[in-house]
This record gives C-alpha cells, sequence and structure tokens, in this order.
C-alpha cells in the first residue's frame, strides 16, 4: 500500500482585490515493492480543502479536479498542485471569526491496469 508523506498546504497568493487565493499542496508517495513492480500500474489522487473547526465537525470546503499519475521506477513520487479559488471558498468561519483555519487531506489509491480488448468482424451465417 503506498504511503503518503511529506504532505503540505501552502497560501502562494491572496489577491484582496480580486478575492481570489492560490494554494499549492504537496507530498510523497513512496510505493510497496509490490506496486513498483506493477507493469502498467497508476494511481488516483483525490485532494480535499476542509475547515478545522474543533470541537465541531470539520467543514469540507473543495476538492480539486480528478488526476492520475505514473508510478516511478524506484518508489518516489513527487507530486504538486495549484489551485486558485474565491475567497468564500476558504472563508469557513464567516465574518464572525477573522481567522481560518484550512488543511488539506489526499488520498491515492492504485488504478489496476486495464487489459487490451478487441471486438472483431461479425460473421452472419445459420448455425
Amino acid at each position: 500500500m503506498a504511503n503518503i508523506s511529506n504532505l503540505h498546504l501552502e497560501l502562494i497568493n491572496h489577491d484582496h482585490h480580486k478575492h481570489t487565493a492560490t494554494v499549492r499542496v504537496s507530498y510523497r508517495v513512496a510505493l510497496s515493492s509490490v506496486e513498483r513492480n506493477m507493469t502498467g500500474l497508476r494511481f488516483r489522487e483525490k485532494i480535499q480543502l476542509w475547515g478545522a473547526d474543533s470541537p465541531d465537525a470539520d467543514d469540507f470546503l473543495f476538492e480539486f479536479s480528478s488526476s492520475s499519475f505514473l508510478t516511478e521506477t524506484d518508489g518516489i513520487v513527487n507530486r504538486e498542485r495549484t489551485v486558485t479559488v474565491g475567497d468564500d471558498v476558504l472563508d469557513e468561519d464567516g465574518w464572525l471569526r477573522p481567522t481560518d483555519e484550512v488543511y488539506a487531506r489526499v488520498w491515492v489509491s492504485p488504478l489496476l491496469p486495464i487489459m487490451g480488448s478487441l471486438k472483431s468482424n461479425t460473421i452472419n451465417h445459420r448455425f
């Protein structure tokens, strides 16, 4: 099973005039020996942004567009995704609290190689 580490969320830019924020999520995936040796194995990543609301339940804020990646021969994959969203997406506390607490959550899951397939011509005959 792939092991995710070094997960980091970074605010790259906050444009107060356009009311947008650009964030970057980066992480490292270390593949198991079995995963490294599977020819054609790909992984699907799922990245979400959440608002921390302890002691209440955290708020789902945003999900990055779906993406996948190939395995590397050394078993280490460094990933980085950047997105620009509106302030209202990351404003998880509303105007009552001046500071929002946002974190990223990442999942990776294997996509098994797809077997080749082809349909032949059709023969017409009464058997």
